[in-house]
C-alpha cells in the first residue's frame, strides 16, 4: 500500500512539472490538459505492459523483469560500497576481482553475443540502477520515470511534425505521435523501446532546427550530441538508416528544382554504398556478412526456443544476391505479418489491424503522390525511412511478435508524412479535439 501512494506521489509530481517546464508551453493544438493526459496515458500503458509480462507471460523470461532485476543487483551494490556501484555503471576500474560477486548474476549486462560498447541492454539496466535510488526499487515508479523521458521526446517529435503538415491537419497530429497503438504499448514498456522514439524525436527536432538556421544553445548542442551517441548505442541500425534519408532531406531543401523523390533515391543509394565501402575498407567489416550473421543468429535462437510466431525458417547467405532476392519477402512480411489469421491473442490481433491501417496509409500516400505528381521532402523522408527500416527488420527477423516491436520508430514519421500529403483529413469537415466536443479551431504554425 505504501508503494502505491509513493508511486502516485511521483506520477503527480511529474505531471505537475509539465506545467512548469518551458519546453511544454505554447504548443499549437496541444494545451496543458492534453499534455498531462497523454503523459498519464503513457504511464498507464507502461503499467499495463508490466502487468501483461507479469501475469500473462512468464515473468522469468520477460525482458522487462530481467532488466529490472539486474538493475536491482547493481543498485544493491550501492549499499555495500558506493564506489563499486559507480565502477559497474561507468566501467572505470570495473575489472576489480571483488566485483565478480555481482557480475556472476548480471547475465544481460554481459550479453555474450555483443561487446560492451554495443550491448544496448546496459542502457535500460543502468537506467533501472539509477532510477532505483529515487524509487527504492519500485518497477512502476521506474516505468513512470522512463515514460516521462519518452513523453518529452514525443513532444519534440510533435514539434518537428508541426513544421511540415497542413494547418487543417494539425489537430490530427497528436493521434499518430502519442497514440499509435504499437508505439504506445511497446514504446511505454520498461525496455529498450521506451527510449528509441524519444531519442529519435529529439534528434529530428534539433537537426531540423539547426537546418533552418536557428542557433542552438550549449545545452541544446549537448542534448543533440547525446541523442546521437545514445541512438548509436541503443539502435545503431536505426541511426545508420536515417543518415541517407536526412542527407537527402537536407540536399532536397537546397536544390528545390530537382524532384525530391528522385533525389532521395539517388542520394540514399550513394550514401548507403559509401557507408558499406567505408566499413569494408577502413573498418574491415563486411556489412552483408554482418546482416546475414544477425539474421542467422535470431533464426537459430527462435528455433531453439520454439518461438510460436515464427514465420518460416530461411537462412540468409552473406551475398548480395541472397539478400536482394529475399528483400521483397522481407518487406512484405513486415507490412502484413501478423495478419488477421495469425491472431492468437489480443496483442497480435491489435497488430494485425494496425498493419491493415499502415498498408492503407501507404496506398493512400501513393495515390495522392500520383495525383499531386510527386512528393515533397518530408513525405520522401517518412516513406523512405519506413521502407528502409521495414526491409532491414524483415531481413533480420522472422518472428512477427518482434516485427511489430522493432518497426515502431517508423510509425510516427509515417503518420507525419501521411498528414502532410493528405488534403482531406480535417478539411471541409467538423474537426473535434481529442478530449472535447468543441470543434477545433484553425491553428497557426
Amino acid at each position: 500500500m505504501l508503494e502505491i501512494f509513493y508511486a502516485m506521489f511521483w506520477i503527480l509530481l511529474l505531471a505537475v512539472s509539465i506545467k512548469h517546464i518551458r519546453f511544454f508551453r505554447n504548443i499549437p493544438a496541444l494545451p496543458l490538459s492534453s499534455l498531462i493526459i497523454f503523459f498519464l496515458i503513457k504511464v498507464m500503458a507502461g503499467s499495463v505492459y508490466i502487468f501483461v509480462y507479469t501475469y500473462y507471460f512468464d515473468p522469468q523470461t520477460a525482458d522487462v523483469h530481467r532488466f529490472f532485476n539486474e538493475g536491482m543487483i547493481i543498485y544493491r551494490s550501492l549499499f555495500d560500497n558506493p564506489l563499486d556501484y559507480l565502477r559497474i555503471l561507468t566501467g572505470i576500474d570495473a575489472s576489480e576481482p571483488h566485483l565478480q560477486v555481482y557480475y556472476q548474476r548480471l547475465h544481460y549486462w554481459f550479453f555474450p553475443e555483443r561487446p560492451p560498447l554495443l550491448n544496448d541492454n546496459r542502457l535500460i539496466i543502468g537506467f533501472n540502477a539509477i532510477a532505483n535510488i529515487l524509487s527504492f526499487g519500485s518497477i512502476h515508479i521506474n516505468s513512470a520515470f522512463a515514460n516521462f523521458i519518452s513523453f518529452s521526446g514525443l513532444v519534440a517529435l510533435y514539434k518537428f511534425g508541426l513544421k511540415h503538415i497542413k494547418n487543417e491537419n494539425i489537430s490530427w497530429l497528436k493521434l499518430g505521435v502519442f497514440l499509435f497503438p504499437s508505439a504506445l504499448f511497446w514504446g511505454s514498456g520498461l525496455t529498450k523501446e521506451v527510449f528509441i522514439l524519444p531519442l529519435l524525436g529529439f534528434f529530428l527536432f534539433y537537426f531540423d532546427k539547426a537546418l533552418n538556421g536557428s542557433s542552438l544553445s550549449i545545452r541544446q548542442i549537448f542534448l543533440f550530441s547525446s541523442t546521437i551517441f545514445l541512438l548509436l548505442w541503443l539502435k545503431v541500425y536505426v541511426f545508420l538508416l536515417l543518415i541517407p534519408c536526412l542527407i537527402a532531406y537536407f540536399i532536397s531543401g537546397k536544390l528545390k528544382r530537382l524532384r525530391p523523390e528522385l533525389l532521395f533515391l539517388v542520394i540514399s543509394y550513394l550514401v548507403l554504398a559509401v557507408m558499406m565501402m567505408v566499413s569494408l575498407i577502413f573498418l574491415n567489416i563486411d556489412p552483408l556478412a554482418q546482416l546475414a550473421e544477425r539474421q542467422n543468429f535470431f533464426m537459430k535462437f527462435s528455433v531453439m526456443v520454439d518461438a510460436g510466431s515464427l514465420i518460416h525458417e530461411v537462412y540468409l547467405e552473406p551475398t548480395f544476391q541472397s539478400i536482394l532476392a529475399y528483400t521483397p519477402h522481407a518487406l512484405l512480411n513486415v507490412l502484413i505479418r501478423p495478419h488477421l489469421f495469425d491472431s492468437t491473442n489480443p496483442l497480435i490481433l491489435k497488430a494485425a489491424i494496425e498493419n491493415i491501417f499502415i498498408v492503407g496509409m501507404l496506398a493512400a500516400m501513393a495515390y495522392f503522390g500520383v495525383k499531386n505528381q510527386g512528393f515533397n521532402r518530408i513525405q520522401c523522408l517518412g516513406i523512405l525511412f519506413t521502407l528502409l527500416l521495414f526491409i532491414f527488420i524483415g531481413l533480420t527477423t522472422q518472428v512477427y511478435g518482434t516485427l511489430v516491436r522493432l518497426k515502431i520508430p517508423a510509425l510516427p514519421l509515417l503518420w507525419i508524412s501521411f498528414l502532410s500529403i493528405s488534403p482531406y483529413i480535417g478539411k471541409n469537415s467538423v474537426r473535434f479535439s481529442l478530449f472535447s466536443l468543441i470543434p477545433s479551431k484553425r491553428f497557426k504554425k
